[in-house]
């Protein structure tokens, strides 16, 4: 998980999310069942595209590339049952991957990558991320996500195989220049928000630099 900057509230809830929450909190106090339509009003076209601009089209969680193999379930990161009041708040929207939004479930207290910052809560051992002792929020969203599942360690695995390689032909490069932008593009481009799984890849970095086989 890595820190999220917000983008610019879509026009479309700058118009309407007022209107529609009104609408939801009246159902709700009628004991009457939400129309379809009204529920998903907050995956509006626009609302989607600019989460997925903002998050790299990655969860926001576990920081696996979704749209390589789905659309991406928006997530409400305080429950929309739990308070129906931020049911269209956009700092409220974010992007998911289907397992970690099913295993989030009605949770509440989780680490928000867009109010905290993830590297105070987390830190990684190869392929394994763990809470950082005393981090109620870490240990809560790494138990409760499952952050370690196998698929995500294997996937992770082969992130990290392939930084190992360009670590190696970095370190093998015997023209000093031309290892310089091998070992700059290693730390740069590497590290990118938008590159999967980048908190690892960072402390991949951070760990070779330690080791002396990176500048």
């Amino acid at each position: 998980m890595i820190k999220i900057t917000k983008g610019d509230k879509p026009d479309i809830l700058d118009q309407k999310a007022a209107e529609w929450t009104a609408e939801v909190q009246a159902a709700l106090d009628a004991g009457e069942e939400l129309s379809k339509s009204l529920k998903s009003k907050y995956n509006h076209a626009s609302v989607k595209a600019a989460i997925v601009t903002e998050t790299h089209g990655k969860c926001a969680y576990c920081e696996s590339k979704v749209r390589h193999v789905a659309p991406g379930d928006i997530e409400h990161i305080v429950p929309k049952s739990i308070e129906p009041a931020l049911w269209f708040e956009w700092l409220n929207l974010t992007l998911a991957c289907p397992v970690c939004n099913t295993n989030k479930s009605n949770h509440q207290g989780f680490v928000d990558p867009h109010d905290d910052e993830p590297s105070e809560h987390f830190w990684f051992a190869g392929t394994a991320i763990f809470p950082r002792p005393g981090s109620q929020k870490g240990t809560l969203t790494e138990t409760v996500l499952k952050l370690n599942r196998s698929d995500l360690h294997d996937r992770r695995y082969d992130r990290l195989s392939s930084l190992e390689r360009l670590l190696r032909i970095a370190s093998n490069e015997v023209d000093p220049a031309l290892k310089a932008v091998l070992q700059q593009d290693l730390i740069m481009n590497e590290n990118k928000p938008e590159v999967e799984y980048a908190a690892m890849s960072r402390a991949f970095v951070a760990n070779a630099q330690a080791q002396g086989l990176l500048p």
